[in-house]
């Protein structure tokens, strides 16, 4: 049987540019876009309407799902769409990295003791964004670290976000949390792929989202748009393949992609996609 190979020439970028950037190239994930959404309009009227911070910053947000499901890429659009001082208020989509807040993509910023800051709304009210990796949060005392540094800053709406946050249970760390979610006047946001190894202590905090992986179709149709976008060839054949080899995961079939990438012409093939890509159990 023939293949018929389709796309268009282009240079291929990396793959952090597939990774979305707008609200509407998320998949799956529908009931965590609309809380998010939603959260966003509030917190911008509220800016504009009062110049103080909304009291709805106060919530501390437990997001969950599979690994590469889309937690952290969500996540952290929302923060640019907060921080963004072009947003479309229509849309709720942040501009195109053409203000000096996202083009300094303060969503990037991934190590522990990192953080942001921009303004928004009557007034420049500071928006402070800190990223914690919990994955490389080694000792209390760095923690302890982080959370002086982040009581440090000037009056505004304050986003912390922990990464990965199972990892500080092995470590001692969790307890540190308590008083912390509960006091300190932050909107607060957790993410992680393992849940059930948190605390019922810590858990009962926290408001859960969980996230959606997409449906068959929907993630098919992403893939082709991706490949057309960045003249990637494809196989029909090799997308439905991929698809079923993921599990539905976004994030690692973009691994696929950036192989097919090395070599547009060629692209994604049914060949690559069963002897090249190799999917590891749990990624």
């Amino acid at each position: 049987m023939t293949m018929t190979l389709q796309g268009s020439k282009k240079t291929p970028p990396d793959i952090l540019r597939w990774l979305p950037d707008r609200w509407d190239q998320f998949i799956g994930n529908r009931q965590l876009k609309r809380y998010l959404q939603k959260l966003l309009v509030k917190l911008r009227k509220e800016f504009r309407r009062t110049g103080k911070i909304p009291e709805v910053s106060r919530l501390c947000f437990l997001v969950t799902g599979e690994s590469r499901s889309g937690k952290t890429s969500l996540i952290k659009h929302f923060v640019r769409s907060l921080t963004c001082s072009d947003f479309n208020d229509e849309t709720m989509e942040p501009c195109k990295r053409t203000c000096i807040a996202c083009r300094e993509r303060p969503e990037k910023y991934g190590l522990h003791g990192l953080f942001a800051t921009a303004a928004i709304g009557p007034g420049n009210m500071p928006v402070h964004l800190m990223v914690v990796d919990c994955t490389k949060l080694q000792t209390p005392d760095q923690l302890r670290k982080v959370l002086i540094d982040a009581g440090d800053w000037d009056d505004g709406l304050r986003v912390f976000y922990f990464d990965e946050v199972h990892r500080l249970i092995h470590k001692q760390m969790e307890e540190m949390l308590l008083k912390e979610v509960e006091e300190k006047n932050f909107l607060w946001f957790f993410s992680t792929a393992k849940p059930q190894n948190l605390e019922d202590m810590f858990l009962n905090r926290l408001l859960k989202l969980k996230t959606e992986l997409p449906e068959s179709k929907e993630m098919e149709h992403w893939l082709v748009d991706l490949c057309d976008q960045w003249g990637i060839a494809w196989e029909p054949e090799a997308i439905l393949r991929v698809v079923e080899k993921c599990n539905r995961v976004p994030g690692t079939a973009l691994h696929a992609l950036a192989m097919a990438a090395m070599d547009p012409d060629i692209g994604l093939t049914l060949e690559l996609v069963e002897n090249e890509w190799t999917v590891k159990l749990g990624e």
